[in-house]
C-alpha cells in the first residue's frame, strides 16, 4: 500500500438540484459536506481515508471553469497503486470538483505536522522578506523561509517571486540548486491548484 496527499478544489454553491418539486411534507435533504464527497470518491475506488481536512474556503487565484472562489480539501490517505487512475477518472466525472493534485508522500503526517488554515495574500513584499526569519515556539531554532518551502505554503512562495510571476534566481534567494528547483516544482504546484497566480497583480 502506497500513501498519497490529495488536494481537492470543490464548488462552493450548491448542486442539488433545486428544480425538482418539493412536497410541503417531504424533508429537505441535506447535500454532503466537502469532507464526504471527497472521502466518497476515495472508497468508491478503494482508498483507505486516513485524515481529512477542510483547509479553507478562498477566492481562487484565477477561473477555474468559470468559478471564482471554491472550498480546499486536504486528504491522506492509502491506496494501491492502481487506484490514483480510477481516482483520476472519478474525480473527472464529478460535478462538485474544480480539479485535485495527487502526490506521493512517505507516511501520513502527524497531527502537530498539518498545516494551518490557509491565509488570503496580505501587501507588497520586500527583498528583506527573504531573509526574515519565521517565528517559532520558544526554544527551536529558528527558520528561515527555505526550510518551508511546499505549495501548501504560497505566503512563503509569494515571497520568491517578482511582480512579474517570474522566480526570483538564486543569487537572489540564496538557495542552493537542489533548493531553487524544489522552490520551482512547489510554485508549479501551487499555481496548478490555483493558489498563485500566473502573473502579479
Amino acid at each position: 500500500m502506497k500513501h498519497y496527499e490529495g488536494m481537492f478544489i470543490l464548488h462552493n454553491r450548491d448542486l442539488t438540484s433545486s428544480s425538482a418539486s418539493e412536497e410541503e411534507g417531504e424533508e429537505k435533504v441535506t447535500p454532503p459536506t466537502p469532507e464526504e464527497v471527497v472521502n466518497g470518491l476515495i472508497e468508491k475506488v478503494g482508498g483507505t481515508v486516513e485524515h481529512t481536512l477542510l483547509w479553507a474556503n478562498r477566492k481562487l487565484s484565477y477561473s477555474i471553469k468559470g468559478n471564482q472562489t471554491g472550498t480546499y480539501v486536504l486528504c491522506w490517505f492509502s491506496c494501491e497503486h492502481t487506484v490514483p487512475a480510477e481516482l483520476d477518472r472519478e474525480v473527472s466525472l464529478s460535478d462538485r470538483l474544480l480539479r485535485h493534485m495527487l502526490i506521493a508522500v512517505p507516511g501520513v503526517p502527524e497531527e502537530s505536522e498539518l498545516p494551518g488554515p490557509l491565509n488570503e495574500p496580505t501587501g507588497r513584499r520586500s527583498r528583506a522578506d527573504l531573509d526574515m526569519p519565521i517565528e517559532t515556539p520558544d526554544g527551536e531554532k529558528p527558520l528561515k523561509v527555505w526550510d518551508m518551502l511546499d505549495y501548501k505554503n504560497p505566503q512563503i512562495l509569494r515571497r520568491m517571486i517578482s511582480a512579474q510571476g517570474k522566480l526570483f534566481s538564486r543569487v537572489r534567494t540564496n538557495l542552493e540548486g537542489k533548493n531553487q528547483r524544489r522552490l520551482r516544482r512547489e510554485v508549479f504546484r501551487a499555481r496548478n491548484m490555483a493558489l498563485l497566480p500566473f502573473v502579479g497583480r
